[in-house]
């Protein structure tokens, strides 16, 4: 029984990070790695026929860049923070869940393929996942 209680503490020692752990801008590879991730992800999104309609009349470079900016701020990098609300940025597209949760696809598709590990996707996604009462508006 000690056996098993010291190997379970010794894998959750190992899961957990070092107390000198790079912010989660640094392990999504700086803002390069976020630049390459979210282009990523936008380039499924007007790939993806259940969202692609949702990017008509988008300026898909600035989307890019704002998109950038804020997971560069959100995650601990050096840029400013935007001012504009979430809810102002989107209240115009009548997103559903059924569009925030296929964007929410599209990029864990672009982490994983920028070899993004699995904990440091879901930190991302927990920061995320409340601008969802935002951005759903329909």
């Amino acid at each position: 029984m000690h056996r098993i209680a010291a190997l379970a503490l010794a894998l959750l020692c190992s899961a957990a990070p070092p107390a000198h752990a790079a912010t989660l801008f640094e392990r999504l590879g700086g803002m390069a790695g976020i630049t390459r991730i979210v282009d990523r992800m936008v380039e499924l999104g007007l790939a993806d026929p259940r969202i692609a309609e949702a990017f008509d009349n988008t300026n898909i470079d600035r989307l890019k860049g704002l998109i950038a900016r804020q997971f560069c701020t959100l995650t601990g990098g050096p840029c400013a923070p935007r001012r504009r609300s979430m809810y102002a940025a989107h209240a115009h597209l009548g997103l559903t869940t059924f569009h925030f949760n296929a964007l929410v696809e599209d990029l864990q598709q672009a982490m994983d393929e920028e070899g993004i590990p699995f904990h440091t996707q879901n930190r991302l996604l927990a920061i995320l996942a409340p601008m969802h009462r935002e951005i759903v508006t329909r």
